[in-house]
């Protein structure tokens, strides 16, 4: 398909809602709640998240394969796996923030492990699938790019809107607790929220898109009787490729650089001395910058081309969002008490998740790009493993980026359960150096791997002209 109506784009994109959410939760709340809140050690909560990453490297190219493989002239290939993922999802989110009070430090790091685990599969039978449907939508070089700025905007743009919510309305500032994020009982009911909310963005996002199913690509016999050994071959194929592995590197170091920074942005308030209600302007600066992305991104793309739009991107992401603690440790950035402080935080910010969604949004057009060139050396097609590998690099921000960020904070000696005005001066100042020089210097190295990425406009084109060709061959005969 060339083109697809902007209603089946709304209902596609709608699904990332839950996507979204649950990386809010993850990156936002889930470390801090752990750790700060319910006093499990840095290490422990980081150790968990690297736990569940592994599991992340076993089920997401499952999944993609069986559902690569998979058939039902009702439901396709794709939507199967994103219809039974939606209530596992939301019921095992509540779980996750409702853990008993008796817990011991082992069990709580067990409670932590296991409903983690449960989480990433439960979203995985949703994003992979999801996100391989992406790519089969159009075979346009900027439409591509287009579907994907749609579902960007819901992952970063209605998601943050949920975490205000919850800044505004449940971690209010008590006379027992001055930063409402220390607030225990607050948690479990904000999860049920997002627990009702991921679920039933899911149910409406695939039952919204079933009128496409039949317009979608159909895949060979051959490709439903794939043996392990010809999926071995194939992925061997792909490493191979240049263009496969420069992606895969560039978006696995840019989710550690971003899960690094989302990890730490809840101890903005110990550093800024920012409130957890201002805390709640900070997601309006991923809202600006994913409705701003949602127009150049596409247009960047095409012009640039969408690697070197995505190494601009990449670099400023780095330099945006590493700029704040950067100035104050140089002393040119506006003091805690300082009326434009907020200000600034969230225009900075804001460009910040501009490139950042810009960078994002290139990432996963350019791995549809590269899937039509493994169709040009193969003859397959394997949406799904592809972007399971893709979605695996995207989950180093809580699983590799949040381990790093539990040793950085463990290396600090950052105290737990401690309100704003009993922390040391001295760790204060050493969250500086977490936000600002390290987390620049991985966004930095990860735009590098992109030099490497062979795929231009003109490129695209000629796979297309025998793709194309290859096709009408197949019809014909």
């Amino acid at each position: 398909m060339e083109k697809i109506s902007i209603v089946n784009k709304f209902f596609y994109g709608l699904g990332f809602v839950s996507r979204g959410i649950m990386h809010g939760l993850f990156q936002l709340f889930l470390f801090f709640y752990f750790s700060q809140v319910l006093g499990l050690d840095a290490k422990l909560a980081g150790l968990a998240s690297l736990i569940t990453f592994v599991f992340d490297a076993i089920t997401d190219p499952l999944v993609g394969v069986i559902s690569d493989k998979w058939t039902s002239k009702k439901w396709g290939r794709r939507h199967p796996f994103m219809l039974v993922s939606a209530l596992p999802l939301g019921v095992f989110t509540y779980l996750l923030f409702a853990p008993p009070a008796y817990l011991n430090q082992m069990e709580l790091f067990w409670w932590l492990t296991g409903f983690s685990v449960l989480i990433r599969i439960a979203i995985t039978f949703f994003d992979v699938p999801a996100r391989s449907l992406g790519a089969e939508l159009s075979t346009d070089y900027k439409e591509r790019t287009v579907i994907i700025s749609i579902r960007m905007l819901f992952d970063a743009s209605l998601a943050p809107m949920v975490m205000i919510m919850g800044y505004t309305f449940y971690f209010v500032p008590t006379t027992d607790y001055s930063n409402g994020l220390l607030n225990k009982a607050a948690y479990p009911s904000f999860a049920l929220l997002c627990a009702i909310l991921m679920s039933l963005s899911i149910l409406i996002s695939t039952l919204g898109t079933r009128n496409i199913i039949p317009k979608l690509p159909q895949i060979s016999a051959a490709q439903k009787q794939l043996t392990i050994t010809q999926l071995l071959s194939s992925l061997g194929t792909a490493i191979k490729m240049p263009s496969f592995i420069s992606l895969v590197l560039f978006i696995t170091f840019l989710s550690i650089a971003l899960g690094v920074g989302m990890i730490i942005s809840p101890y903005f308030a110990y550093y800024f001395g920012i409130s957890a209600k201002e805390m709640a302007v900070f997601p309006i600066s991923s809202i600006i910058g994913d409705v701003l992305s949602l127009f150049i991104a596409p247009r960047l793309g095409d012009q640039l081309d969408k690697k070197w739009a995505a190494i601009w991107a990449a670099m400023l992401t780095g330099i945006f969002f590493s700029l704040p603690c950067n100035l104050r440790m140089l002393g040119l950035f506006p003091e805690n008490d300082s009326p434009y402080l907020l200000t600034t935080l969230v225009l900075i910010l804001s460009m910040g998740y501009t490139c950042l969604w810009i960078a994002i949004s290139l990432g996963s057009s350019m791995m549809a790009d590269v899937i039509d060139e493994f169709e040009l050396l193969s003859t397959n097609r394997q949406e799904g493993l592809f972007f399971s590998i893709l979605t695996l690099a995207s989950k180093m921000t809580t699983g590799i980026g949040a381990f790093i960020a539990g040793l950085l904070l463990s290396w600090i000696a950052f105290p737990t359960q401690t309100d704003i005005a009993d922390v040391s001066p001295e760790a204060i100042n050493d969250l500086g150096l977490i936000g600002g020089p390290i987390n620049l210097g991985i966004y930095l190295f990860s735009m590098v791997f992109l030099f490497f990425y062979p795929i231009t406009k003109e490129r695209y084109r000629e796979i297309r002209v025998v793709l194309d060709a290859r096709k009408v061959l197949v019809d014909a005969g």
